[in-house]
């Protein structure tokens, strides 16, 4: 697998975290098991959370999270991209987004 994605959350207290936790298992339940994205994991801190994911096509990853995905979070969240061997980021999401890091 070529890139990482992340999926980023504003949150900053506990409720936060744990709405964060119940989508990182939603993911690997449904979107995982296409052998194509690997849930890395998540951060939480610096009012940032993080959601971690190895794949091959960005694009697509996150186009079937969004349209599979039924979860509150997924209301609020903006992406990024990189390719494994860099360090710097791409905007995925929203469209307007030009500009995405992690803390």
């Amino acid at each position: 697998m070529k890139f990482q994605l992340v999926l980023q959350f504003n949150g900053a207290v506990i409720s936060d975290y744990d709405s964060l936790v119940d989508l990182e298992s939603v993911i690997i339940d449904q979107i995982q098991v296409d052998g194509k994205t690997i849930v890395d994991g998540h951060d939480f801190g610096s009012s940032e959370m993080n959601l971690f994911m190895t794949v091959d096509d960005p694009a697509k990853v996150l186009s079937q999270i969004r349209t599979q995905i039924e979860h509150p979070l997924m209301n609020r969240f903006k992406a990024g991209y990189r390719p494994i061997s860099e360090d710097g980021f791409h905007a995925i999401w929203p469209e307007t987004l030009h500009e995405f890091s992690v803390k």
